[in-house]
């Protein structure tokens, strides 16, 4: 189990880099994405940050690309307002749960509309 100090950290970074998403970036493509869960390595010099977009033709790896290339712009923003003394090394990861959620649920709505049933009691 985390120290619950680790995983306030990691809330944090995932509420800060919401805020910066937000108020500070400009590119409409990254501006659909959603900060999905961080992870912090150990020693706090890391974290993995994992996100999807809400955009049905997004490019994953663009994203992906464009959010760690941004990572120091992100790192900067989140100095101030982390008490810690050193920021961690930012790296964005897409989270594919969300498609596999979806792919899933396309399926089973496949599936009922081929046997007939419906949702209604």
């Amino acid at each position: 189990m985390k120290p619950r100090k680790s995983q306030h950290l990691e809330t944090r970074i995932q509420q800060l880099l919401a805020q910066i998403l937000l108020r500070d970036v400009d590119d409409a493509r990254l501006r659909a994405v959603t900060f999905t869960g961080v992870k912090l390595s150990p020693d706090k010099s890391h974290a993995t940050v994992r996100f999807c977009s809400y955009l049905p033709d997004a490019d994953p790896e663009a994203l992906e690309e464009g959010l760690n290339k941004a990572s120091g712009f992100f790192g900067q923003g989140m100095i101030h307002a982390l008490a810690v003394r050193r920021t961690p090394r930012l790296h964005f990861v897409y989270d594919r749960g969300f498609d596999h959620a979806q792919r899933v649920d396309d399926l089973l709505n496949q599936a009922r509309g081929k046997s007939g049933e419906t949702d209604e009691p």
